[in-house]
């Protein structure tokens, strides 16, 4: 690979590389804006000028190939006013409205006013007027004036979704970004506009002026969308910390924005996983444990009813679970450990299928967790088997562990089946339709609110991660079921939190064998079913 002196610093680069390839991937940072990995180089915005020794003019170090010997400066005078000028050309016409910028506070445009720009505009006349607050999209709003015309998200409707709405349109000082007449951004990974651009110009609808970044707290986790299994960046309100009034503890999650995996989902995540954070604060959540009538149980004469009709059931080979593909692995394994101590109880799995895969990301299969739920199960784990023994009178107490996620993904029996069954038993967060057939309900933790792991259609596992508490006395699956073991006075692992579970998940199902969490990392490891090509 060729080697390089970039400030007297040696940098190695892959063959093809750019002097800003190899600059980012050595950890040095180049002032820039149009390049993006995800998307072509396009070469535009001239922030990321460099000294190159020998040439005759400064060159712009994302369309300059790395050569074997090359000599760069990016410090030097000669770059420092170049850089200075463009800044200084961005802000003619940009306007100063920081204060009122949902950008604000990682916004690039600001960062290098502050580290590349002299701080004095020499620009008297009026600035260019441009509309505000267009509306191009479902979830996006365009403001003309703040676009510093870097063409990111015109190449990611180009290149990545392939739909093509965005353009410029006019000349010169005139240029402006907008969609097509008679087009609107509405394609299902419009969202990703909205990461990618450097400054404010685009906004996020559901997240606009809803809060200041400065007051997130930020959750690297795994979107429960699909079986695809986005790297994601859960973001809650956080702020009791930062600000000393007391009830002003807001831990509802914001917003969610993808995280880099280029194994898994690369730069981009879907509008519907980006925006699946508001299913949950529309849903009613379940708080306590409570009885069919609604009236509030203690929770260890909860888990005592729990116990006794799972029990008597199991002995009598008339029990079963219908469980969702969206808990983690985790959960499942501990309720699996829980029905096999019991002994006869037959267990579904939900099958979660809408719509069709994509070329990109979205899987028509929308359990996130189905592959391990298969792990641990096994592949004839249906829900349907269930459903139909249910409907013969051959089980008379179901427990239904409901969906993380979607309230409206959890099984809902109908009436006949229902009228056959004397006990259902609901472990879920939301006080949903299936929580209003059972005769003893349980909150668990929902979707953001554990840790845990979860495979993807891939075999990948991976960690998602508690961003807030749960809600209520909701605790995670696994405890729930801990709680039923101890309670039924089974043999059972002192487990305090999920990376105990994790380890006896490793040493019982062999597709988990020898994962552990330092393993798994941030990214995520393949599973040893999937290394194996099972």
């Amino acid at each position: 690979m060729p080697k390089l002196l970039i400030d007297g610093e040696e940098f190695e680069a892959p063959e093809g590389s750019t002097i800003l390839q190899a600059a980012l991937g050595g950890g040095r940072e180049i002032p820039h804006y149009c390049y993006h990995p995800g998307l072509s180089i396009s070469g535009n915005c001239r922030m990321c000028l460099v000294e190159v020794e020998k040439a005759p003019k400064l060159s712009i170090s994302c369309q300059t190939v790395v050569q074997d010997g090359m000599v760069v400066n990016t410090l030097n005078d000669r770059v420092k006013e170049a850089q200075a000028a463009v800044m200084e050309f961005l802000l003619i016409n940009h306007p100063l409205d920081c204060p009122i910028c949902d950008q604000a506070g990682e916004c690039r445009l600001q960062d290098y006013a502050v580290a590349h720009g002299t701080g004095v505009s020499r620009y008297t006349e009026s600035k260019l007027a441009l509309s505000k607050a267009v509306d191009i999209g479902d979830h996006v709003l365009l403001d003309q004036e703040r676009c510093i015309q870097c063409s990111r998200c015109i190449r990611f409707c180009d290149e990545v979704t392939g739909t093509s709405e965005l353009a410029f349109f006019q000349r010169g000082n005139h240029t402006s970004i907008g969609t097509f007449p008679g087009r609107r951004l509405d394609n299902p990974y419009s969202g990703n506009v909205v990461d990618i651009c450097p400054v404010g110009a685009l906004t996020l609808k559901e997240f606009r002026f809803r809060t200041r970044v400065w007051y997130l707290k930020n959750t690297p986790s795994i979107c429960a969308g699909c079986s695809r299994g986005c790297n994601v960046i859960v973001a809650t309100g956080n702020q009791q910390v930062a600000m000393t009034t007391r009830g002003q503890l807001d831990d509802r999650i914001k917003r969610i924005v993808p995280r880099v995996n280029e194994s898994v989902n690369g730069h981009w995540i879907c509008d519907e996983g980006r925006l699946s954070y508001e299913r949950l604060d529309a849903a009613t959540r379940l708080s306590t444990a409570q009885d069919s009538a609604d009236r509030k149980l203690e929770w260890d004469a909860a888990v005592k009813r729990m116990a006794d009709a799972l029990g008597t059931a199991a002995r009598e080979g008339k029990a079963a679970a219908i469980l969702s593909p969206r808990l983690t692995s985790e959960t499942l394994y501990a309720w699996k450990r829980l029905f096999d101590a019991l002994g006869g109880v037959k267990v579904g799995v939900r099958r979660l299928t809408r719509g069709a895969d994509d070329e990109l990301l979205i899987r028509a299969d929308r359990g996130a967790n189905s592959t391990g739920a298969a792990w641990i199960f096994g592949d004839r784990a249906d829900e349907s088997s269930v459903l139909d023994a249910v409907g013969r009178g051959e089980i008379h107490t179901l427990l239904i562990a409901g969906d993380s996620l979607d309230p409206d993904d959890t099984v809902v029996l109908d009436a006949a089946r229902r009228a056959k069954l004397e006990h259902v038993i609901y472990a879920g967060p939301f006080l949903d339709a299936a929580a209003r057939q059972a005769t003893l309900l349980l909150p668990t933790a929902a979707w953001a609110e554990e840790d845990g792991t979860m495979v993807n259609f891939e075999g990948r596992i991976q960690r998602v991660r508690r961003s807030r508490v749960p809600r209520g006395e909701g605790r995670p699956g696994w405890r729930v079921a801990a709680d039923v073991a101890g309670v039924a006075e089974l043999e059972w692992p002192e487990w305090t939190d999920a990376n105990e579970v994790l380890n006896s998940l490793s040493a019982s199902v062999a597709p988990y064998s020898a994962i552990t969490e330092e393993k798994i990392g941030l990214l995520g490891i393949a599973g040893a079913a999937s290394a194996a090509g099972v």
